[in-house]
């Protein structure tokens, strides 16, 4: 304990050391602010550590001057930094998670949600003015918290693209991108997130990667070998981002990330949980899962009864309303998808959710007639039923182990009981 810093001063109470040894001159602790009584994390640096430098110093200096001027939830806010007797201190906000070296046996589905959410921090980062490159992105440097959510951590080596100078061979070895040490540009840190992805599918550690390093190419990772059961799509993407021929590869995370979608763009297992498997669903949330569930069932059999007494039956309906099924649940479903997961779109999935049965719904009966609006209004229910049992589905059973299923049971069953119930009242 004494030889932990008091910073009490500054309104910081140090309580643990984070790591166990310097990182080129920094010495990283938890601590609590004494005003909010939330958890911070200090980075320490001090000319006094063994590996210490004045280089180490010049990147503590950017790295403040970095940070200080992001704001993205994948990316640890930044609080202050400030001047010590004993060095210098940059406080961010604690993340309660664990890095993805710490964790065994991610799905496949889970690797490509990781994938998706490290490309989608980049691209924040790449839109800034000048373009800002991490240049350390490796398991180490990704952490994952309770809630499945990403953070991007650990900004030491990371600079502007247009103020890169050599010497970046202080990066991870497996994770350095060709050219990078002299003519680094937004794709170097996609080498760094492919080889990143690879140590997952493979189950490798950071330090374990060099194991699948090409004997006379250092920048060809052979990985397809030591994996099984990924789809071709997929592995094919990962080729591209970590093709020794940078020039071949993605030119962007942009497109990167744009490529991933299209490879999957029902990304179903999009919220990650990492929990212990002896934590079940909890009864609450069964009760409350439940009674929605119930809920829905009763609303999509009253509103099929409703439409079936005041709507014609012709043709014209039938096919208005089945297409409007399917471009309803389509347009609902990847709007959910994409609020869950685009941090930047928010506001533009819920109007595109809003909007779209609203125009829908108006253009039938603009063109068709009031029976044909009311076909639509039908569909819509129905789509957003379907939408919102599955993603309950997903989020309060089918993400447990298979000792929730009596409990999925039970939401299947309240459905059906929902439904018998609309159709009760209606009849």
């Amino acid at each position: 304990m004494d030889d932990f810093p008091n910073l009490n001063s500054y309104g910081y109470q140090i309580l643990e050391r984070v790591e166990n040894k310097d990182r080129g001159g920094y010495i990283t602790w938890k601590a609590k602010d004494l005003d909010s009584n939330q958890l911070v994390l200090v980075k320490q640096f001090s000319f006094a550590t063994i590996d210490s430098s004045w280089s180490g110093y010049k990147a503590y200096q950017k790295e403040v001057s970095i940070l200080q001027n992001l704001n993205h939830p994948g990316i640890p806010e930044y609080i202050e930094s400030f001047e010590t007797n004993k060095g210098f201190c940059l406080i961010q906000k604690y993340i309660q998670g664990k890095n993805l070296d710490q964790i065994n046996n991610f799905t496949i589905t889970q690797i490509k949600v990781i994938a998706q959410k490290i490309l989608e921090i980049l691209v924040y980062l790449q839109r800034q003015t000048p373009p800002i490159l991490h240049q350390n992105i490796n398991p180490n440097n990704v952490l994952i918290d309770e809630s499945g959510d990403i953070y991007l951590v650990d900004f030491r080596l990371a600079n502007n693209l247009n103020e890169n100078t050599s010497g970046l061979i202080l990066s991870t070895p497996g994770f350095i991108a060709p050219k990078q040490d002299n003519i680094p540009s937004k794709n170097s840190d996609l080498y760094s997130v492919g080889a990143t992805i690879i140590c997952l599918l493979t189950n490798k550690k950071t330090s374990e990667i060099v194991e699948l390093i090409a004997p006379d190419n250092p920048y060809e990772i052979q990985f397809q070998n030591s994996i099984a059961d990924v789809d071709s799509d997929f592995i094919n993407w990962v080729e591209k981002m970590v093709n020794p021929e940078i020039e071949k590869g993605f030119t962007d995370a942009k497109s990167a990330l744009k490529a991933l979608k299209e490879i999957d763009w029902d990304l179903r297992s999009n919220s990650i949980t990492i929990r212990p498997k002896d934590i079940s669903l909890s009864t609450e949330k069964y009760i409350f899962s439940t009674l929605i569930m119930g809920a829905l069932g009763i609303a999509s059999s009253i509103g099929f009864q409703v439409t079936n007494k005041v709507t014609d039956k012709t043709i014209i309906n039938i096919i208005i309303t089945a297409i409007a099924f399917v471009v309803l649940y389509i347009a609902q479903y990847g709007a959910a998808t994409a609020f869950k997961t685009n941090s930047e779109g928010k506001t533009e999935t819920l109007i595109f959710a809003i909007g779209t049965p609203i125009i829908l719904t108006m253009t039938a009966g603009l063109i068709f007639g009031k029976g044909e609006a009311v076909a639509i209004s039908f569909a819509t229910a129905i789509a957003q039923t379907a939408i919102l049992s599955t993603i309950l589905w997903q989020k309060l059973a089918l993400e447990k182990d298979h000792s929730q299923l009596l409990k999925g049971i039970g939401l299947l069953l309240a459905i059906t009981l929902g439904i018998f119930l609309g159709l009760k009242v209606t009849i």
